[in-house]
C-alpha cells in the first residue's frame, strides 16, 4: 500500500516522518516534491491507515515473557533490553495478558518466502532465480524472488502464497516474482509481483500489520492491495484492473486512483489511470437444475447489450484449481467438455469494448454422466430396418465391463418389448420377430464397480418390409437402341441394372444406377446375355437382385425389320 513517486517518476514504498513533514512546509525548493509524497501517503492512510505506523503489534498471551518473544520474533542483533525499553515494560518477569507490545518493522527477523504450485494445466515453464535455463513446471514446485512464470496457449497455473493467498495466471503469461519475503512468525508476507504480458486473477487473504504488502505491477500501472480479489490484465496497448471484493489502490504517472467493488479502470501507455467505470453486471445464467448425465452439455446465457464478448470457465469445485476450459466466445451459449463426475463451477462474465472483463455469473453444477454410453453403429437415429428380428451394434467403451439395452415401443420406454441387463460384446439381436411398425431403442455401459452411467438418448427406427423387386418389360427397340422398363417402385427409389455375359456378374460390361423406370442402352452383340435389376431405397440400402434373366440375342435381332410402320426387335427369353 505504501506507494509513493520519487523524483526519477518511480514507484516506492515509503512514510514520511514527522522531520520530512516540518521540511516540506519550510523548505520552498523541496516543497513541490515533497508534497506529491505527502499527498499520495495521505491517500494511502485513508486506504489502510496502519501504513502510519511502522510497528507490529502484539497482544501478550498467558506465560508469554519478553526473553521468549524476543527470541521469537526479534533479528539476533536486536536485544531484548531494547524491546523492554521501546515498550516501557516495567517488569519483564511479568507480563499481563492482553497487553498490547509493539515492535519496529526493522527489528523484525526477516526470510525469503516461496509460492507454490497448487494446480497445473497445460504447460508452463519456469525460470528460478540465477538460473539461465527454463524448466517445466510441476505442481508442488516451490519459487522464490527473482523467479520467471510463463505459461502457454491453453494452460493456466494456480498459485499459493505463504500468507495463504493466491494467484491464477492464466494462458499466454509472464510473471516474474520481484519480492517475497516472511517477518518472522508475524504471519506478516511482503508479495510484489510484475506481470510481463497476460492476465491474473488474485484472492489475497486480509493482512494485518503495515509490514504486510501484496502488489502487482505491469508495464504501466500498480495494483495495490491488503486483502481483496481482484483481476489485472496487460497487452501491448493498455493495462486493466478489476476488483472483485474490497479496494485496490491503482498507481501510474504519479496519479493514484481508488478502485472499489464492481469497478474497474485501464491504464493506457503513457497515461495516468483513466476514471473507474462500472464493470459488466453478471449475465442472467441459465444453470442445469439437475445433474447433467450428457457431456459435452451446452449451458447458455442472456445477452449483455454492452458486451462485445464473453469468458466462460469451469473449475472443479475442490479447493483452489486451475479452470478446465477458459475461453472467449461471441456466441450466448458454450459446450462444457467431458469431465470425471462430480462438482464444479462455471462462471461466465461479459467483456466490453474498453476488453474490462465483468462481474461472474455463477452456476455450480453436478455431473453423473460415466460410464458414458457406448458410440452406436446400427442402427441409426430415424433409420430403416428391414430385419424382422433386427440387431443392434455399437462400438466398446473402453470404460465398460458391461451394457444395458432396451427396445420400446415409445420414446419414454414405458412399454419395453425387450431387454438385457448384462450385455457382453458390442452387438445384440432381439429375442424375437416384431411386425413392421416405429421401435426406439437406448444403450448404457456399467463399469468394473458395477456403476451404471447414462442411458444415450432414444433412437428411433423404423422396421419395414424389404422393397420389392419390380418385373422387368419385355425390351423394345427405339432409335436404334434397346429400351428396357419395369414397373416405377416407391417414391424416391433408385434402381440398379446390370448386364454381363456371365451369369456370376464379375465383371459386368454394363453396371448403372438410374433414377427413374427407364434406360436404353446401345444394341448388344449376339449371343447370350444375363440382365438383373436391384431397388435402392431412399435410405440408400440396396435390396436384393431380382432373378437373373437369360437373354439371348440372334444375329438378325440386329437388324431392324419394318412390319407395318412399326420396329420390331426379335429377342428369345429362356
Amino acid at each position: 500500500m505504501n506507494l509513493v513517486s520519487d523524483e526519477r517518476g518511480r514507484f516506492v514504498s515509503a512514510v514520511p516522518s514527522l522531520r520530512e513533514v516540518h521540511e516540506a512546509t519550510m523548505d520552498l525548493k523541496r516543497g513541490k516534491l515533497l508534497l506529491q509524497r505527502l499527498c499520495a501517503v495521505l491517500l494511502l492512510a485513508a486506504i489502510a491507515p496502519t501504513a502510519w505506523t511502522s510497528d507490529w503489534v502484539y497482544r501478550i498471551r498467558l506465560h508469554d515473557n519478553i526473553w521468549d518473544l524476543s527470541n521469537r520474533y526479534l533479528k539476533p542483533e536486536i536485544p531484548w533490553q531494547k524491546l523492554q525499553d521501546y515498550n516501557q515494560v516495567s517488569d519483564p518477569l511479568h507480563l499481563p495478558p492482553g497487553m498490547t507490545l509493539r515492535v519496529p518493522i526493522a527489528w523484525l527477523r526477516v526470510q525469503p518466502a516461496s509460492a507454490t504450485v497448487v494446480a497445473l494445466s497445460g504447460s508452463a515453464h519456469v525460470r528460478l532465480a540465477g538460473q539461465e535455463q527454463t524448466a517445466v513446471a510441476t505442481v508442488g514446485m516451490p519459487l522464490t524472488a527473482g523467479s520467471s512464470l510463463t505459461t502457454d496457449e491453453n494452460s493456466s497455473v494456480m498459485l499459493q502464497f505463504a500468507d495463504g493467498s493466491h494467484l491464477l495466471l492464466q494462458e499466454s503469461g509472464q510473471l516474474d516474482f520481484d519480492e517475497m519475503s516472511a517477518y518472522g512468525q508475524t504471519g506478516m508476507v511482503d508479495t510484489r509481483l510484475r506481470l510481463q504480458h497476460g492476465r491474473v486473477s488474485t484472492e489475497v487473504t486480509p493482512m494485518t500489520g503495515s509490514g504486510a504488502h501484496f502488489i502487482v505491477t505491469n508495464p504501466r500501472s500498480i495494483s495495490s492491495v491488503r486483502g481483496t480479489h481482484f483481476r489485472v490484465a496487460t497487452n501491448l496497448d493498455q493495462s486493466q484492473t478489476e476488483v472483485l471484493t474490497g479496494r485496490v489502490d491503482v498507481a501510474s504517472h504519479r496519479a493514484h486512483v481508488l478502485v472499489g467493488y464492481g469497478m474497474g479502470i485501464t491504464v493506457a501507455e503513457g497515461s495516468p489511470p483513466s476514471h473507474a467505470q462500472s464493470q459488466l453486471q453478471a449475465p442472467v445464467l441459465h444453470c442445469p437444475s439437475q445433474p447433467i448425465s450428457q457431456l459435452p452439455y451446452p449451458i447458455e446465457w442472456d445477452a449483455l447489450s454492452e458486451a462485445k464478448s464473453y469468458r466462460v470457465q469451469m473449475t472443479s469445485g475442490q479447493g483452489y484449481q486451475t479452470p478446465l476450459i477458459d475461453r472467449i466466445t461471441d456466441a450466448l451459449h458454450a459446450d462444457l467438455p467431458d469431465a470425471p463426475d462430480g462438482d464444479y463451477v462455471v462462471q461466465v462474465r461479459g467483456i466490453d469494448h474498453s476488453l474490462l472483463e465483468g462481474l461472474d455469473a455463477v452456476c455450480t453444477i453436478r455431473t453423473s454422466a460415466h460410464p458414458q454410453p457406448p458410440l452406436v453403429i446400427f442402427p441409426l437415429p430415424d433409420s430403416k430396418v428391414r430385419e424382422r428380428r433386427p440387431r443392434f451394434s455399437w462400438t466398446e467403451n473402453q470404460q465398460a465391463s458391461s451394457y444395458f439395452w432396451e427396445l420400446a415401443s415409445d420414446v419414454r420406454f414405458s412399454q419395453i418389448l425387450a431387454s438385457e441387463e448384462a450385455l457382453t460384446g458390442k452387438s445384440v439381436q432381439a429375442p424375437q420377430a416384431f411386425p413392421f411398425g416405429h421401435y426406439y431403442w437406448r444403450i448404457a455401459s456399467r463399469d468394473h464397480s458395477g456403476k451404471l452411467g447414462p442411458f444415450s438418448n432414444p433412437m428411433s427406427f423404423d422396421l419395414v418390409p424389404e422393397p420389392s423387386t419390380p418385373q422387368m418389360d419385355k425390351p423394345t427397340l427405339v432409335k436404334g437402341k434397346v429400351r428396357i422398363g419395369w414397373q416405377r417402385g416407391g417414391l424416391g427409389y433408385r434402381y440398379h441394372v446390370q448386364l454381363d455375359r456371365n451369369p456370376r456378374f464379375e465383371h459386368p460390361q454394363l453396371d448403372q444406377e438410374l433414377d427413374q423406370n427407364v434406360f436404353d442402352i446401345p444394341k448388344p452383340g449376339g449371343g447370350t446375355w444375363y440382365m438383373r435389376l436391384q431397388v435402392i431405397d431412399t435410405d440408400g440400402y440396396a435390396g436384393p437382385w431380382s432373378d437373373t434373366q437369360k437373354v439371348r440375342v440372334s444375329c438378325m435381332a440386329c437388324r431392324v425389320t419394318a412390319i407395318g410402320g412399326g420396329v420390331v426387335l426379335l429377342w428369345v427369353l429362356l
